[in-house]
């Protein structure tokens, strides 16, 4: 029995019945079709480790989406009109890899913070204005995209992301930066370009780890100290 099933860019509105039988299935992929949601017997495919349902049509993703404890990869952007992620998407404790860009979401899951595996999460363009708190706990969380939302601030518990590599918040609405950002010792790339800040925490200079900081498109006055000092120390700096 396969292990693969790739019926991508079929013009398909509906699954074909035939994949609900395959038990062993690992990787399935349904991307560039014209699908308006998942059928509730995809929870069934247990051994699911990659779901690729990209640039569809849906308005709903199934409640058993959360049963498939085994998945690792799951790829549901561009779907536009999306709008919410399904309250069961904490079930999914083996998911590391989760892109849910251009969805139309305005806000997330409480249970999201309940994926501890989770490396990299890609919420770019959607309408998000803030953030749960229960995101606090993804200390494996590697990389954050929040391009292109409307978030207003940073929440202070984004310090507790101890794993964050990469942070990008290009394209929000934030005013300030919360002084937590200075406990991210791992972050290397930080993307505030586009927002509305005028001033900068001093702690940035603090991060050891950064290499990449763009600050381009904010109307940030005169040029703090320590940014030198970051260049110095060999970060590349855009300003």
């Amino acid at each position: 029995m396969s292990e693969r099933y790739d019926v991508s860019n079929r013009g398909l509105t509906a699954l074909p019945e035939e994949i609900r039988g395959m038990s062993e299935l690992r990787e399935l992929y349904v991307y560039d079709n014209r699908l308006q949601t998942l059928p509730e017997w995809i929870g069934e495919l247990t051994e699911l480790r990659v779901l690729d349902a990209n640039r569809n049509r849906f308005s709903s993703l199934p409640q058993s989406l959360g049963v498939l404890r085994n998945l690792y990869y799951l790829y549901v952007s561009d779907q536009q009109q999306l709008g919410v992620l399904p309250d069961t998407i904490g079930g999914l404790r083996s998911l590391a890899y989760l892109n849910a860009s251009h969805d139309g979401l305005m806000s997330l899951p409480s249970s999201i913070g309940d994926i501890a595996a989770l490396v990299e999460l890609r919420l770019d363009d959607n309408a998000l204005r803030e953030l749960p708190p229960t995101l606090a706990r993804l200390t494996k969380l590697r990389e954050l995209h929040l391009t292109s939302n409307q978030l207003g601030e940073l929440p202070e518990w984004i310090g507790k992301l101890a794993s964050l590599r990469r942070l990008t918040l290009r394209n929000n609405k934030l005013r300030a930066l919360p002084d937590g950002i200075t406990a991210l010792s791992q972050l290397r790339d930080l993307d505030l370009r586009g927002n509305d800040l005028r001033t900068l925490p001093d702690s940035i200079a603090e991060l050891p780890s950064l290499e990449r900081l763009d600050l381009r498109w904010n109307s940030i006055t005169g040029s703090p100290a320590w940014i030198g000092k970051l260049e110095i120390r060999g970060c590349t700096i855009w300003r």
